[in-house]
């Protein structure tokens, strides 16, 4: 596998939805991309064409979104309290299933990635739908809190659940047993697995970072930061950790001459980062925030290129190839960025 770093990027696409972006993201197959927004819209863009699934006619704000490993299926959610799966790539006038979560607003799901099982938090529970059965396999008591982010291992049997008090970890095949526990000082805000599987971080509400070694307890713990660690997102080949907090973003690195992490800090935006993520197969790094600034950081640091935006970002997407990279905006406006080719 060819791993890149010294990319250009150009604006290919635009397009203004009616209310702020709340999310995008890229199918697995790299053909479609979804996108929603707080004006409950959803539209999958693919060969240059929009297709509304829907309009911009609701009470109720779309708050995440999650295509399935296939790409079979697309999940959606948000104020309204329901889940709505569609069934692709056949795009129908309703979603194939709605899932009712009562009351609760739905704003983190997730689909496993190796088998078509859906996580989603419904207040201080997470459900698990099982695409095959059709049916809810199982109800995971969060307890402490509300359900704040989640995220399945890489190899698809454990499930990682943030909220008050740390992370909870369930294992898939032991739904009915007693989760593993990473205590975290407050609130785990984020969480997320290493491309290896090997480690677990958390962005914590009192200014830390948990970092779990798997299977290698005790967890470090992170400290200096001067606000809430907001976002945690790890390099896809190597075990590189990103933080967002206010509108900087610390690199954390493991060296292993010393057995522990080394830190650097990326400062360049003026206001808060409201997105970072790592390009496939790649130590590339892009960085959004409400400045309207876009970064592409490379390894070392450095700034390859930027854009300005009018408008604060609110998201960002790579396409699982990375030649193209979405982003959404406070002003409902979407944009794809196209790698090019020298």
């Amino acid at each position: 596998m060819k791993i890149t770093t010294e990319r250009r990027f150009k604006i290919k696409y635009q397009k203004t939805f009616a209310e702020y972006i709340t999310g995008l993201i890229w199918s697995n197959t790299g053909d479609q991309l979804a996108i929603i927004s707080a004006a409950g819209e959803l539209a999958l863009w693919q060969a240059g064409k929009t297709n509304w699934l829907r309009q911009a006619k609701r009470k109720y704000s779309l708050d995440c979104l999650s295509f399935s490993t296939d790409s079979q299926w697309l999940a959606t959610g948000g104020q309204e309290g329901n889940v709505e799966i569609w069934q692709l790539p056949h795009i129908a006038a309703e979603p194939k299933f709605i899932l009712d979560g009562g009351k609760a607003w739905i704003d983190c799901l997730a689909w496993n990635r190796l088998v078509n099982l859906l996580a989603f938090g419904v207040g201080r529970q997470v459900k698990i739908w099982d695409a095959k059965t059709q049916t809810i396999i199982a109800n995971l008591d969060f307890k402490e809190s509300s359900v704040f982010s989640l995220a399945w291992h890489p190899q698809g049997d454990l499930l990682a659940v943030s909220g008050h008090g740390g992370v909870k970890i369930w294992h898939r095949h032991k739904w009915h047993k007693q989760p593993d526990w990473l205590e975290v000082p407050g609130a785990s805000l984020d969480c997320a697995w290493s491309a290896d599987g090997n480690y677990l971080a958390s962005g914590n509400l009192d200014r830390t970072i948990s970092l779990l070694h798997w299977d290698n307890p005790p967890p470090w713990l992170m400290q200096g930061f001067p606000a809430k660690v907001t976002q945690v997102a790890w390099s896809p080949v190597a075990p590189l950790l990103a933080a967002t907090c206010q509108n900087a973003i610390v690199l954390w690195q493991f060296n292993a001459s010393f057995k522990n992490w080394e830190s650097y800090i990326l400062e360049k935006h003026q206001k808060n980062i409201q997105a970072i993520a790592f390009a496939p197969h790649s130590y590339l790094l892009a960085s959004a925030s409400d400045d309207g600034y876009l970064y592409f950081w490379h390894k070392q640091g450095k700034i390859s290129q930027s854009f300005n935006i009018q408008g604060k970002f609110t998201s960002l997407a790579w396409h699982p190839e990375g030649k193209y990279l979405a982003a959404g905006l406070n002003t409902g406006e979407v944009i794809i960025w196209q790698q090019i080719i020298k």
